[in-house]
């Protein structure tokens, strides 16, 4: 039952406040009242699914940075409660298939996320350049390294894409880690639990003074501190 009615007030969500959006956006020429309304939205939802965030080390983030922000990824929940985490207005990689959705593929086209077509590498290059423009021009972004959920909520190895974005753009790598939504929303279910998301900002990692060549050892290092703070939160709760 609780899932029908989030899923049922999810609709609703989208189609006021994307469409307003869209409105806002069009009138005033800025993606930011997307994004203003896209919050509220997430807010809302995760109220009627008995969900709360709690999120810490968010101090560690200076207002006048931008950041290619990267988690761990395990649910379906983990891009919206990591989009609202932030407080920003930050893109992320999407796939082709959920432009075509209505009213939601455009508020993300119009918000300016990049479409990816796995099935199309020359594509997904180019996106991931454009991206990398936009990431340099100072615009957030928000990436799973990972590519997909993990099945058993293991963390899996990182892709090199986020890192030459981020040396790329000269900007620091965020990561963070997400816990609780793997239990609240498990990869294959369509079964919305309540309870607590927890999500933790870790130190971010600089990249001002590193090449494309450093790529690999950048994602080794961020894939480490990730992993290790996964370890530490499992370890107290046995």
């Amino acid at each position: 039952m609780r899932s029908l009615l989030v899923g049922t007030v999810a609709a609703v969500v989208l189609l006021i406040l994307g469409s307003a959006g869209l409105l806002a956006s069009w009138l005033s020429g800025s993606t930011r009242p997307l994004h203003v309304l896209s919050r509220l939205g997430i807010r809302i939802i995760l109220r009627v699914a008995g969900i709360r965030l709690v999120v810490t080390g968010r101090e560690r983030l200076a207002d006048d940075e931008t950041y290619m922000f990267v988690g761990n990824h395990v649910s379906n929940l983990d891009p919206p409660v990591s989009y609202l985490a932030t407080g920003r207005d930050v893109r992320t990689f999407t796939k082709i298939e959920v432009f075509r959705l209505p009213i939601f593929g455009r508020v993300i086209r119009r918000a300016g996320f990049p479409a990816v077509d796995r099935s199309d590498r020359r594509q997904a290059l180019a996106a991931l350049k454009d991206a990398a423009a936009a990431l340099a021009d100072g615009h957030d972004f928000l990436a799973f390294p990972e590519g997909t959920r993990s099945d058993t909520g293991d963390l899996g190895e990182f892709k090199k894409g986020p890192f030459v974005m981020a040396i790329q753009g000269s900007v620091p790598v965020a990561p963070f880690v997400l816990r609780g939504t793997r239990e609240l929303l498990p990869k294959g279910s369509s079964r919305v639990g309540s309870g607590v998301v927890e999500i933790e900002f870790l130190q971010p990692v600089a990249t001002a003074h590193l090449s494309l060549k450093d790529r690999d050892a950048l994602g080794s290092e961020v894939r480490g501190v990730v992993a290790a703070s996964l370890a530490a939160s499992e370890a107290v709760l046995q």
